[in-house]
């Protein structure tokens, strides 16, 4: 494959699409594990299981976003930007390189299987390698780690000197972003050193596969099929709908099938949860958007990742225990809809003011949900952790927003 900058940022933007489907798909898993005795299908023993299988698939998941940070910053550092839009749920099997649907599923083999093949090593892969040379083709790849092996060839094969540049965006850093491994990009030496973090997270070494995904993933799937051997009653998962939407918007249908929640409340949930969720990667694109400089990434990093675990997380467990009212016993799910790439304004007060508005929107939304007969008790954490992020966002108003 010739090398080329605009072929790195097409694999790149390649590589942020692909960390952010797989955090949402391993997010959407572990949502709908179970979490207390009451939920039925489990023993008290098996329920300490499920829990630690779930603190696994969350701490990949929270890797994933470290990926997509990750990716941000070498995508700055030699030309490009942070982008974060993505195909709605499900995607077809041919949209990405290695021949693998991506797709919202609950906890099972079926869904550990898929994780297990996007994570699976180089050295384990069997299909045969797709070398393709047009620049506008798609990139042939079997894995995520063979995408990111067709990044590194780019970065070792265009002139250092040219490709990077200094004083960019790509020098986002632990302190400001809150990521502990991100690694700033300021050269070769270090492009490669995150792109070997990112691959050694996934799949492992040669000599270490121990905390992987990979190995999380295989551990996880032997030990379910183990104990579903041994006991067939035992049921781990929610009875979650695969795909669903919380209403037909954007692209949402146009890749195969999604299904509609039904129940009202259940549905404006799922839109609560979308839109925390858009909020949540507006703040952080704007802030590596804006580089180690601005005046508000730390605190739109921070922001972001206090909404990813105090307010995204219960939603979505809070989805995935209610009724879809399809009249089935289905239960509803978190859609991760996006339909546009819609930034916040460059200007750092605008931006600010924006975004505390918006926040504070969506905090009365879940008051007002959280009054409902309906509403689970992770609705009335997400509630209140929501409030506390809009409050603060509001106090933070410097430099003063100045809209005309």
């Amino acid at each position: 494959m010739q090398a080329s900058r605009s072929r790195l940022i097409s694999l790149l933007t390649e590589a942020c699409e692909l960390e952010h489907g797989l955090a949402c798909s391993y997010l959407f898993a572990a949502f709908s594990i179970k979490q207390d005795l009451d939920e039925g299908g489990l023993s008290w023993k098996q329920l300490q299981a499920v829990r630690l299988w779930a603190s696994e698939i969350y701490m990949v998941a929270a890797e994933e976003m470290l990926h997509l940070a990750q990716a941000w910053n070498i995508l700055a550092a030699v030309g490009g930007s942070p982008y974060y839009l993505r195909p709605n749920f499900p995607q077809r099997r041919s949209y990405y390189g290695f021949d693998l649907p991506l797709a919202l599923e609950r906890f099972g083999p079926s869904a550990l299987h898929r994780f297990v093949s996007y994570e699976t090593p180089a050295d384990q892969l069997i299909l045969p390698v797709d070398t393709r040379t047009d620049d506008d083709a798609p990139a042939a790849y079997r894995s995520v780690g063979e995408l990111y092996a067709l990044i590194r060839e780019q970065i070792l094969n265009l002139p250092e000197d040219q490709l990077f540049f200094q004083g960019a965006q790509g020098e986002m850093g632990p302190d400001i972003t809150h990521f502990p491994n991100i690694i700033p990009i300021k050269d070769r030496a270090s492009a490669l050193a995150a792109i070997d973090m990112i691959t050694e997270q996934g799949e492992g070494t040669d000599y270490d596969r121990g905390d992987s995904h990979f190995a999380v993933f295989q551990r996880t799937l032997a030990s379910l099929v183990r104990e579903k051997e041994r006991d067939p009653a035992f049921e781990p998962a929610r009875p979650v709908l695969e795909n669903p939407v919380p209403r037909i918007r954007g692209d949402w249908n146009a890749h195969g099938k999604i299904n509609l929640i039904r129940d009202p409340f259940a549905s404006q949930l799922g839109d609560l949860f979308d839109d925390v969720y858009s909020l949540m990667l507006r703040l952080l694109q704007h802030a590596f958007a804006s580089g180690p400089a601005s005046k508000v990434a730390e605190l739109f990093c921070d922001t972001a990742i206090n909404a990813m675990t105090t307010v995204i997380k219960p939603l979505g467990e809070a989805l995935a225990k209610i009724s879809s009212g399809r009249g089935d016993g289905s239960h509803a799910g978190a859609a991760f809809g996006l339909t546009r790439h819609v930034t916040l304004p460059a200007p750092e007060s605008i931006a600010l003011a924006v975004a505390a508005e918006c926040a504070h929107e969506l905090a009365e939304t879940a008051a007002e949900l959280a009054t409902s007969e309906h509403a689970p008790g992770q609705l009335g954490v997400a509630e209140a952790n929501l409030k506390q992020i809009a409050d603060a966002l509001a106090s933070a108003r410097w430099p003063p927003a100045n809209v005309t």
